[in-house]
């Protein structure tokens, strides 16, 4: 089931590579848990649902063209999978890029992502934090 997870995850990021944003919403459980531990001001560190997650990403989405990430890892974590991930893009009205690496990890159960945690410094801390020591 962990590869079938990972796979999912790739499928995410592919999807959200091409900008279908609701392709990469489709993949996620009804009821997600999304928290960013680098949370923008004036939102939450943890959103419940769909439409909470749909916010965060029009967030950036709204301000960057092109916003997208570069997964230059993908770690099984069985049941969660930890992305190596830069996220890129320039701002519309002025050009300035966006550019953070971090990790992300995402939990999976029967084939929807049901938990996603975006910011971790580094794979090894997020690796550690869902629970698989390298």
């Amino acid at each position: 089931m962990s590869q079938e997870n990972v796979e999912i995850v790739k499928l995410a990021a592919a999807l959200a590579n091409a900008g279908d944003w609701d392709g990469v919403f489709a993949l996620y459980h009804p009821d997600i848990e999304y928290r960013d531990l680098r949370q923008v001001p004036d939102m939450p560190e943890v959103l419940h649902g769909l439409s909470g997650v749909r916010g965060v990403a029009g967030l950036w989405t709204d301000v960057y063209d092109e916003f997208r990430p570069e997964v230059y890892e993908y770690i099984d974590a069985d049941p969660w999978v930890v992305c190596d991930t830069r996220w890129v893009g320039t701002s519309k009205d002025s050009d300035v890029p966006v550019d953070i690496r971090e990790a992300d990890a995402f939990e999976v159960k029967d084939g929807k992502i049901v938990r996603a945690i975006m910011g971790y410094l580094d794979v090894e801390t997020a690796v550690k934090a869902v629970g698989l020591e390298e």
